[in-house]
């Protein structure tokens, strides 16, 4: 699979949790077809997801420079900006899963075909109720467990 050599548009992207956990934290255990997964309407925003290494810093007296070198990873926090529908199935498996100390699967799914897929809990469901020309939004934190599997677009 070729990866992709131009940039993209987010715009027709899509997010769907599961309460299930893949066998195997590759693309084979994550697209298993017993993996059943819900879209999550109405996401305005995905935020980022990615690692962040903590940088580690030592200075010997001797020579007074500082030197670097990467510690441990984070694989960060995603923070989702949703319109609040309460009906909408995927966002009413977010807020029980914010209530949840279990493990979700995520997926993402770009308009060309290429997927990550995430192991994460869900760390925050809040309303955001803003003025009269506000729509009511949640904001939900996804906080990712390991390192996204990404499957390029065919």
């Amino acid at each position: 699979m070729t990866a992709r050599t131009v940039v993209q548009s987010i715009a027709g992207a899509t997010l769907s949790i599961s309460a299930y956990l893949p066998v195997t934290y590759d693309a084979a255990g994550y697209q298993d077809t017993g993996m059943d997964w819900t879209t999550v309407g109405q996401v305005e925003n995905w935020g980022n997801h990615g690692v962040k290494a903590n940088v580690i810093e030592f200075t010997p007296v001797d020579t007074g420079v500082v030197t670097k070198m990467k510690g441990s990873k984070n694989y960060g926090a995603m923070p989702l900006i949703i319109g609040s529908i309460p009906s909408d199935a995927g966002q009413v498996i977010c807020k029980a899963a914010s209530e949840s100390n279990n493990h979700y699967s995520a997926k993402l799914v770009y308009y060309d075909g290429e997927v990550h897929y995430l192991d994460v809990i869900v760390s925050s469901f809040e309303y955001q109720d803003g003025a009269a020309n506000d729509v009511s939004r949640i904001a939900v934190t996804l906080d990712l467990c390991r390192a996204q599997v990404v499957v390029a677009a065919v």
